[in-house]
């Protein structure tokens, strides 16, 4: 806004430096288009802000859409604009120098503008592309996550993983999860694993024979280190999401 009203008070002043000037375009009708554009951008722009702050009567639609007029007719100003200094070539520089160099000035703004207004959109596109899953994963993370205590951590079942031999496998299972008594004194059920599942989700490793294991409530095991070290993060399941202390499956 600032900068339009620096471009209508240069032009207005301008034309009234340069009245003896005489260009071989109508270059000076063209700069009095440009401020009047200038111009009634200014009040558009005041309009919305009275409208938002609740002291004018205009409708949010009305203004928008001249707005949307106003940014059409700049362009089509724009090319008249740049046509006319082009056809006016050495000639117009000569004739009328200081009109020249103030619509070369008036073009120039614009292209920049538009370039600017170009690149930051493709910023912020490859910026939204590239970091906002992580912003995302961020935030899921810190927002309302809750660690588990190392009482709650007690009181989930644990397990020392058994690897099968030959004689011992009924149906291809790798091994099986044997109990181990905790501090809360609950024994689980033994449980047996299929190849693709005798591995931890979070290391992505194996288990090995008489590692041991902790399951959740919602009964997916995990290596008791990698598992605990997550709970005290995020006490949700690295898989479900289920959270191990309200007893739900987050969304």
């Amino acid at each position: 806004m600032l900068w339009n009203i620096a471009f209508v008070l240069a032009s207005f002043t301008m034309l009234m430096l340069t009245t003896k000037e005489r260009p071989n375009t109508p270059i000076r009708v063209w700069i009095c288009g440009y401020a009047l554009q200038c111009l009634v951008h200014v009040v558009l722009v005041w309009l919305e802000y009275r409208r938002r702050n609740g002291s004018g009567r205009a409708a949010s639609s009305d203004v928008k859409r001249c707005e949307s007029v106003n940014t059409m007719a700049s362009f089509v100003w724009w090319i008249v604009g740049f046509y006319w200094v082009v056809s006016g070539g050495d000639l117009l520089l000569q004739t009328a120098p200081r009109l020249y160099w103030l619509a070369v000035v008036f073009l120039a703004f614009d292209v920049f503008f538009a370039i600017f207004c170009v690149v930051l959109a493709c910023l912020i596109g490859i910026a939204l592309c590239c970091c906002l899953p992580c912003i995302i994963a961020i935030l899921y993370a810190v927002a309302g996550q809750e660690g588990a205590s190392d009482a709650d951590l007690g009181l989930l079942p644990k397990y020392r993983f058994q690897m099968l031999n030959n004689a011992e496998k009924l149906n291809s299972e790798a091994g099986k999860m044997v109990p181990v008594e905790t501090s809360s004194l609950y024994v689980a059920q033994e449980r047996m694993l299929l190849p693709e599942d005798a591995e931890c989700c979070i290391c992505l490793t194996s288990y090995d024979d008489g590692a041991e294991l902790h399951t959740l409530p919602c009964n997916h095991h995990f290596d008791s280190s990698c598992i605990i070290r997550w709970l005290k993060m995020n006490a949700t399941c690295p898989l479900c999401k289920y959270n191990i202390l309200k007893g739900n499956e987050q969304v």
